[in-house]
């Protein structure tokens, strides 16, 4: 018994690699010079707007809309 990848992402490299951008883009946007990701809107940082609504959204987008799809046969008929 051990640890198992979910197919629908080990067969779409893709949408895996889409997931992991939004995760690593918090990262790039906390590092911005002169506290860029701290400009409020609507009295609300731009990195909180990024991490609570932007991409959280985009997630939900990749893994409900694009993973579900069957996966590719990867056996010829």
């Amino acid at each position: 018994m051990g640890f198992r990848y979910n197919a629908a992402v080990m067969n779409r490299p893709k949408a895996g690699l889409v997931l992991l951008v939004l995760l690593i883009a918090f990262l790039f946007i906390d590092g911005l010079p002169d506290q860029v990701a701290m400009t409020r809107l609507a009295g609300l940082s731009l990195l909180w707007w990024y991490g609570g609504v932007v991409a959280p959204l985009c997630a939900w987008l990749v893994a409900v809309v694009w993973l579900p799809d069957d996966p590719p046969d990867p056996r010829p008929e």
